[in-house]
């Protein structure tokens, strides 16, 4: 009987390892975000720990019933443990990983060897399962040195690449939001002309960058677009020391990520690191000039060599302007360098993409590149996915914005939601990773939500209580409202409406794992 438990207690202990390497994983290794992440599921670590201390005090009766009532007590947090659903963000096995995992394995053997492997093993491996919520934490701070030293040769490698690529142009790309759009449509238009590398997917990160360069950097490439993404301060610096851009753009400044950043001060500071160094390396950046954030920090930089560009403002160097939008696409007009007028059309909607679309085009012109020249470029353009990305099916059409929302991407997702005509519905388990002004911002949002929507589908409880205070704040119609489960569920739901009428879904941010554990 107690072999049962002796395997019992080593599987709950795998399945808690992995779940927290999983959500330290999803919590950017970063201590003060996984500590708020915890502190946040507080109640599921409590149930864990129950299960495992309830084991551990029926253990001390050494009885048959107490045993068997052992047994069956693991035997339901293991279950409890289960995955209840895939992961939207799988488990990824990295190099770090599997080093942290070495580490873990080498404590938990030296607390078994502690006094002799048969000496109470149960109960050691009950008292590991009670810290296993903590292992992770310790094993990275053990790891620490490794992992520095690591980093630094791996940098140090990427450096050398680009030391022997001297006519290499580097472009930075930035923003709050729209920056891997940005990046790219920069690619499609650059392309025609030039050999370009760009960052893949999210790999936006001081070491997604070096794997880019040390991985896929070779020497016909002319141009590489870096994205850069930042979470605290000093992050895009640290890329910037790495690849030097020439060239940098900005395309939006907005409070993100205010958990870490604090203010949204910290959050412009942060983004303008890569136009002070575009200046320390001589170089121009684009700034989007319809950003209101940009524009009063830019008055404070007056010595940076910045070239503007934007919508529906004549001063600007790049103006996009007479905008129509439908479910088909957006045509817009725009200035040539011969000052004469060419209407333009993409597939893409919302009109701020037009403004990504601007962005790219300035940069493209500003590196020798007709604008009339990029009109089937712009016209093969592919949404981005999860970024207002159509997806039609029959009567029922699906805006698809659930990456990563904040407060001015979700405002800039319902204004285009406005635009189309039909039943509108919204999707959203509100917006997450706001900090101290987080329940204001989804308050705002739940008012910004009845001012375009027909019906409202929240996702879960936990993250929209502070939309739903705002939905009623507006005395929308309480029947319109419905709590669901998963954005699935409300699909679902909402295609019941699709019957006789056209309707516009809009899937407006989506929780991460670990908000959904």
């Amino acid at each position: 009987m107690k072999s049962i438990i002796i395997i019992e207690y080593s599987m709950n202990l795998i399945s808690l390892l992995v779940f927290y390497m999983h959500m330290f994983q999803l919590n950017s290794y970063f201590l003060r975000k996984h500590m708020h992440w915890m502190k946040k599921n507080i109640k599921k670590i409590m149930i864990q720990l129950g299960f495992i201390f309830i084991s551990l005090i029926l253990l001390c009766v050494n009885h048959l019933i107490s045993m068997i009532s052992v047994i069956i007590v693991l035997a339901l947090s293991i279950i409890y443990n289960m995955p209840k659903q895939k992961a939207k963000v799988p488990f990824q096995l990295t190099n770090r990983v599997k080093r942290m995992f070495l580490t873990e394995g080498i404590l938990i053997g030296i607390v078994i060897w502690l006094g002799g492997i048969d000496t109470y093993l149960y109960i050691k491996l009950g008292i590991l399962n009670i810290f296993s919520s903590v292992l992770c934490i310790i094993v990275n701070a053990i790891n620490m040195p490794i992992e520095y030293f690591g980093k630094q040769r791996y940098i140090k490698q990427a450096q050398k690449i680009l030391d022997e690529m001297p006519d290499l142009l580097v472009i930075g790309v930035t923003g709050s939001y729209g920056k891997t759009s940005v990046k790219n449509f920069l690619y499609k238009i650059l392309s025609t002309k030039y050999e370009v590398l760009k960052t893949p997917k999210n790999f936006n990160t001081t070491m997604g960058v070096v794997k880019t360069i040390r991985e896929k950097l070779k020497p016909t490439h002319q141009i590489f677009i870096c994205e850069m993404g930042a979470t605290k301060p000093g992050d895009i610096k640290e890329i910037c020391n790495i690849v030097k851009p020439k060239m940098g753009i900005i395309t939006s400044i907005g409070p993100q990520h205010l958990e870490s950043f604090k203010t949204i001060k910290n959050v412009i500071k942060a983004k303008f690191e890569l136009a002070d160094s575009v200046k320390e390396n001589h170089g121009v950046m684009f700034l989007n000039g319809n950003d209101t954030n940009i524009v009063n920090a830019i008055q404070d930089k007056t010595d940076i060599n910045s070239i503007i560009y934007g919508v529906e403002k004549k001063e600007f160097n790049y103006n996009a302007y007479d905008l129509k939008s439908s479910l088909k696409g957006l045509t817009f007009k725009i200035q040539d360098e011969n000052r004469e007028e060419i209407e333009l059309k993409t597939k893409l909607i919302g009109k701020h993409n037009v403004m990504n679309i601007t962005a790219a085009m300035a940069i493209g012109n500003y590196l020798g590149i007709p604008i009339k020249n990029m009109k089937a470029s712009i016209r093969e353009i592919q949404s981005v996915e999860h970024r207002l990305q159509l997806i039609p099916h029959g009567n029922l059409t699906i805006i698809d914005d659930s990456y990563n929302a904040n407060p001015i991407s979700s405002k800039l997702a319902l204004e285009t939601l406005a635009e189309f005509d039909g039943i509108k519905i919204v999707v959203t388990p509100g917006l997450i990773e706001l900090g101290e002004k987080e329940k204001k911002y989804n308050f705002e949002f739940g008012q910004y939500i009845t001012e375009v929507c027909d019906y409202i589908f929240l996702v879960g409880e936990d993250h929209s209580k502070e939309v739903l205070e705002g939905i009623h704040s507006r005395k929308f119609n309480k029947k319109k409202i419905f709590v669901v489960r998963t954005p699935e569920e409300a699909v679902k739901k909402a295609n019941k409406y699709a019957v006789k009428d056209r309707v516009i879904v809009l899937l407006e941010n989506d929780l991460p794992d670990n908000y959904n554990v």
